[in-house]
């Protein structure tokens, strides 16, 4: 029986900044350049051209919607957008206090 588990793994956050799909309730949105209103399905965005590898969520979400959502979006990896932001949070205080 397979499952859904979260895994640790180190990431470059440049890349998943540049590459991010990141889906609210309403739409999705391009990390990059900050346009809504993006299908769940599109592999690139339609304003700035580039191409998702990696997708979040903005809200909590079940199991049952991550696995439905991970067969339909097999080539991208999902990452935990809370996760994420917290890291960039860490970078950018290291970045001003220059640590």
């Amino acid at each position: 029986m397979k499952g859904i588990i979260r895994v640790f793994k180190e990431l470059d956050l440049v890349d998943i900044e540049k590459h991010l799909l990141v889906v609210g309730d309403l739409s999705s949105e391009c990390y990059s350049c900050h346009k809504v209103g993006i299908g769940l399905h599109s592999t690139t965005c339609p304003n700035c051209g580039v191409g998702f590898k990696y997708v979040g969520f903005r809200r909590k979400v079940t199991s049952s919607y991550l696995k439905k959502a991970k067969e339909e979006l097999s080539h991208m990896t999902f990452i935990d957008f809370d996760d994420f932001k917290k890291s960039l949070g860490k970078r950018d205080a290291r970045k001003l206090l220059d640590i």
